[in-house]
């Protein structure tokens, strides 16, 4: 655990400084909680509440204890923020060992471009999610489900990795999401739905043009997705080879429903990925 969380400390305080220049945006991270807790933004920003839940509660929390007013700050959501990557690379490391964890703490880095929280949470909902207990997938469906629309994974990522009982625990996935959807109230999308044709290729025809590294480096991870699905079966765990057809899917989603020059959207492959290095 402490050395998760040593690594954790230094992505954490790479991450706030490599996304200084992006924080405070309505559209993301710490800058879309206002909108999601009003319920006023787009989706899917408007979906995504664990972090905005989380920070109202620590409020509740010490003005009970304080017995005055407080406010969160932005602080606050860095130290969950890092909490959130310090359990995803724990869990990670009960899966794919200490190697494979340094090995997805390298990947994870080479996303840092804009502040968000949301996928760390997905990627800790997907560890959970594959190691096999009803209960850890449990947890992991809620976590991940109160995130990222993907949560509509967790079940069928469950019952490859765990049997029909950590299937039917991982439902807390979509469920979370339909809980939220009741709560939040009926949002449209901010952007196209089909992002292929409308983001992607236009983003890969322009890369080149202006220097963005983010389109190469998506193409690097989806390489690498596709090799470790062919040749690196054999190294990873039983469970987690046996899934790999599920952490595909990352790859289709990323580039028809996803900006994929956003390499984040493709992070929960990386556990996958890092397990070949164990």
């Amino acid at each position: 655990m402490m050395v998760a969380l040593a690594v954790a400390a230094g992505l954490a305080l790479l991450e706030w400084r490599m996304t200084a220049g992006n924080r405070n945006r309505d559209c993301n991270g710490y800058g879309a909680l206002a909108g999601t807790l009003r319920r006023n933004n787009a989706a899917p920003m408007r979906y995504r509440v664990l972090m905005g839940w989380v920070l109202l509660g620590l409020a509740w929390v010490v003005r009970l204890v304080r017995r005055r007013g407080t406010t969160v700050q932005a602080w606050h959501y860095q130290v969950i923020k890092g909490l959130l990557m310090w359990g995803a690379l724990a869990v990670a490391r009960q899966i794919v060992g200490t190697a494979g964890m340094l090995a997805l703490a390298v990947l994870v880095a080479s996303t840092f471009e804009f502040d968000y929280w949301d996928c760390y949470a997905e990627l800790l909902g997907v560890g959970l999610c594959v190691m096999g207990s009803p209960w850890a997938a449990l947890a992991g469906g809620v976590i991940w489900g109160l995130s990222r629309e993907t949560a509509v994974l967790a079940p069928g990522l469950a019952l490859l990795s765990g049997g029909p009982w950590c299937a039917v625990a991982a439902l807390s996935g979509p469920g979370a999401m339909g809980a939220v959807r009741l709560v939040q109230g009926r949002a449209g999308l901010y952007c196209e739905r089909w992002t292929l044709r409308a983001y992607n290729v236009p983003d890969l025809r322009q890369a080149r043009e202006i220097g963005d590294v983010g389109p190469w480096l998506s193409i690097g991870w989806m390489v690498a997705g596709i090799v470790t699905a062919v040749w690196g079966r054999g190294r990873m765990p039983a469970a987690l080879a046996g899934t790999m057809p599920v952490a595909l899917v990352w790859l289709v989603a990323g580039w028809t429903m996803a900006r994929a020059r956003e390499t984040r959207v493709f992070m929960p492959l990386a556990l996958w990925i890092a397990a070949v290095v164990r």
